[in-house]
């Protein structure tokens, strides 16, 4: 695998819920739906419940994107690290950080509305 492309795949997830959680921020979902956003049983028992899950998918995807963005870069820049390795780091890596925002929202909708 060459450089850029490995560069590429490593920072294509990250970059993703980056931008998945800006827009999120921006244009959430307003109401409940089977197509779009975040549905869980929770998220979907009620409108207020709704609108709070979209709200912290937001948050929590920007927030875990930049610190996958910053593991990455700490990975191919600053250890010595081959590319091809630093990718299969950062899928699993990724694959954690899009699962860990799935528990924290959870964790608040049944703190907050049950």
């Amino acid at each position: 695998m060459d450089n850029i492309s490995s560069y590429f795949i490593s920072l294509l997830i990250p970059f993703l819920m980056v931008i998945i959680g800006v827009v999120h921020k921006v244009r959430a979902p307003k109401k409940i739906n089977h197509f779009y956003g975040y549905r869980t049983f929770r998220s979907m028992a009620s409108q207020k419940a709704w609108d709070h899950a979209q709200k912290l998918l937001g948050y929590y995807s920007v927030r875990f994107g930049i610190c996958n963005i910053a593991i990455v870069i700490l990975l191919l820049y600053l250890l010595p690290f081959s590319v091809d390795v630093v990718t299969f780091i950062n899928m699993g890596l990724s694959i954690i950080f899009l699962f860990i925002p799935i528990f924290f929202i959870e964790k608040n909708l049944k703190k907050n509305f049950q």
